[in-house]
């Protein structure tokens, strides 16, 4: 994971065909974007879905970027918002 507490498009199953565009939509792969069709390479939609809960949250067609930068001192949870960043 792109800062070691988030999922992102950098390390999904759809960054293999076109090297360095996501198969979907395209888009340069970023350790910082994110859409609801993430999955883990080998990993089923149903259990990208049950480990990645937000996925759940997020909407169909939708590009979201990865904001980390808040800080949050003496927390070992990651940190970080998701941010829309346009329909596809």
């Amino acid at each position: 994971m792109a800062n070691g507490g988030h999922i992102s498009c950098a390390k999904c199953t759809y960054s293999r065909l076109k090297p360095g565009k996501c198969d979907i939509w395209g888009i340069e792969i970023s350790g910082f974007l994110l859409c609801r069709a993430f999955r883990s390479p080998g990993q089923s939609h149903t259990a990208a879905r049950k480990e990645f809960k937000m996925l759940n949250k997020l909407k169909p067609g939708v590009v979201y970027a990865v904001d980390n930068s808040v800080v949050a001192i003496g927390n070992p949870e990651p940190v970080f918002q998701i941010v829309e960043v346009g329909n596809h």
